[in-house]
């Protein structure tokens, strides 16, 4: 992954086990179920999943030290109040910041960029290019985009192969301030994610036993 402005783009082959996990229809019924109760889009969700760790929890960047299933980078794991080292909370924080740039944009593209490439950069490039900000982000950026809206069932913004010479004059894309939200655990009542976590246990065990 790259998480936030945290976190430049680093390319995916420095992800350890970033092809698909054996066990990926686990990991993403999980996941779907973790982006259902908060209310996010699970294609979405467990698509991201897959580009980032190619759905496997003990992914490692090794280049930006972005951890697990969802890749997330330390200090946004703190911020969002998370352990990013235990799968649920792991994957519990992807979702949350994924919500948070999707409200602060408005977009899932943009949404998705600024995973990848960060909110700050996503921002300053529509505040620079407009509409056209997709086809100036970082080429990785702009796949990563288009392959996770492709492979998720929505439409792939259209980019442009050459960008004009000088920067769109449209009105900027308002990106409304980041609030204090809830930290990630609170997406799910404690109930439920009591009852993920036994539902993990109870796989892990059964890896164990077989």
């Amino acid at each position: 992954m790259k998480l936030g402005a945290l976190n430049p783009a680093t390319p995916s082959s420095t992800v350890q086990g970033s092809t698909l996990h054996h066990d990926s229809s686990f990991w993403s019924q999980l996941i779907s179920q973790v982006a259902e109760q908060a209310e996010f889009d699970p294609r979405i969700a467990v698509t991201v999943a897959a580009q980032e760790s190619g759905l496997n929890p003990r992914a490692l960047n090794t280049t930006s030290g972005a951890v697990g299933i969802m890749q997330l980078l330390p200090a946004t794991a703190a911020e969002l109040g998370v352990n990013p080292h235990d799968v649920v909370e792991n994957i519990l924080g992807g979702v949350q910041y994924l919500r948070q740039q999707f409200a602060k944009f408005g977009d899932t593209a943009k949404a998705l960029a600024a995973y990848n490439w960060g909110p700050h950069h996503v921002a300053q490039a529509i505040e620079r290019w407009g509409e056209s900000w997709l086809q100036h982000a970082p080429t990785e950026t702009q796949q990563y985009v288009n392959s996770i809206l492709s492979a998720a069932g929505n439409p792939s913004p259209v980019v442009q192969a050459s960008p004009p010479a000088a920067p769109a004059v449209a009105s900027v894309v308002p990106s409304p301030a980041r609030t204090n939200s809830s930290p990630a655990v609170e997406l799910l009542t404690q109930g439920k994610l009591r009852l993920l976590q036994s539902v993990l246990d109870a796989y892990l065990l059964s890896g164990i036993l077989s």
